[in-house]
């Protein structure tokens, strides 16, 4: 009787033992190794986020690239075909102090049978950035709609710069007054934005200059 359940006792800690090693050493899946890649994309853990990717990949994942620093990164549908993987992905990032969605894919790749980020795909799939020629239409747009609104506006004030006088007469010199600070508020108001507008202009250019300078080494390097 002591012999036997001491053999039932034996089989029962060889299968607990058995399943959580097996556990322990099993291979991640797609989904799993996305995470734990932009789990430490987040925080800027290069060195690990490399361990998750493709070895012809591990190059492009350095310190300079903060694109993905602080992201918030949600999942949504996954494609697994043979030893390719397609996660829809959406990252939530500070962009010029404002939050920005980025929508891109995940893609990952079966290397020595573990699951692995292709991260030279995945970045091609990012829809983020805007061509200079998106951004010259954008602001030639803008330039057109606010066109039209002070057009607008001037129109209305012409069209009741008659009834403007003779309130203005009947209000005194007083009154004169205050709406000439009021225009010279609102002067003032438009010259703000217009000079806020500029200065988000030339950080994006001068970023993207920078961006592109030090690209170019590696391009040549590739040729």
């Amino acid at each position: 009787m002591i012999l036997e359940r001491f053999c039932l006792s034996w089989v029962y800690l060889t299968i607990v033992t058995t399943t959580f090693v097996s556990g322990c050493y099993r291979d991640k899946s797609p989904q799993e190794v996305a995470q734990h890649f932009w789990d430490t994309m987040k925080i800027q853990d290069m060195e690990n986020a490399r361990k998750y990717a493709t070895t012809s990949t591990r190059t492009l994942i350095d310190t300079s690239n903060e694109q993905f620093k602080d992201a918030f990164v949600t999942f949504g549908k996954i494609v697994i075909d043979g030893d390719l993987t397609t996660i829809e992905t959406t990252a939530r990032v500070q962009k010029h102090g404002t939050e920005t969605t980025v929508p891109l894919q995940t893609i990952l790749k079966k290397e020595d049978g573990k699951w692995r980020v292709d991260y030279a795909q995945t970045k091609e799939t990012i829809q983020e950035d805007d061509t200079f020629s998106d951004i010259a239409k954008k602001l030639e747009a803008l330039g057109g709609k606010l066109s039209e609104r002070m057009d607008e506006a001037l129109g209305e004030i012409k069209q009741k710069m008659p009834e403007y006088e003779e309130k203005m007469k009947k209000a005194g010199e007083a009154a004169s007054k205050k709406l000439d600070e009021a225009l010279q508020r609102y002067v003032t108001e438009i010259k703000k934005g217009i000079e806020k507008l500029s200065g988000i202009l030339d950080e994006v250019l001068k970023k993207e200059s920078e961006k592109d300078q030090q690209e170019k080494p590696e391009a040549e390097v590739q040729l």
